[in-house]
């Protein structure tokens, strides 16, 4: 039996309760997960995750990462400077499902003081889960990609 894919997850103090429940029930899911902090409610800025979360996926390294704070707005502001990321922020499963199913996210970011932590490990989990599944959506992605591309000369 194969095991799940690896992912990387990264958080700032305000997402640290967040972050542990999702590494948690990821674990207890049988992903392996990467832990690029915050450890604790005591430190860590938000861009002190966002770095080394979006280099490691960019490199290929990781398919996909998850990044929490307190909105998500910031790591997800941080994380679309990053150019191969497709960052999100989700609120519910049915935006989780979609970012993956419409636009192949391949960064999650979580507000914790949005979701509880529960809501947080399942929307997790449905992204994750989730495949990018309309291959004549190609051209959107590819575009993206050629906007990206021309903004960053």
């Amino acid at each position: 039996m194969m095991g799940k894919e690896k992912i990387i997850i990264g958080c700032d103090t305000s997402g640290f309760p967040l972050k542990e429940a999702v590494l948690k029930a990821l674990k207890e899911d049988g992903y392996e997960v990467k832990d690029v902090g915050c450890y604790s409610t005591d430190e860590g800025y938000y861009l002190d995750a966002v770095e080394p979360l979006c280099k490691a996926v960019q490199s290929g390294e990781y398919g996909k990462g998850i990044l929490i704070c307190g909105t998500g707005q910031g790591m997800n502001i941080s994380a679309n400077k990053f150019r191969g990321i497709r960052s999100t922020i989700c609120y519910n499963l049915f935006t989780a499902k979609m970012s993956r199913a419409d636009s192949d996210a391949n960064v999650l970011c979580m507000g914790a003081w949005c979701v509880k932590e529960d809501e947080g490990a399942d929307i997790a989990k449905v992204w994750l889960s989730s495949d990018y599944y309309d291959p004549n959506n190609q051209y959107g992605i590819n575009r993206m990609k050629e906007f990206e591309d021309a903004m960053k000369q």
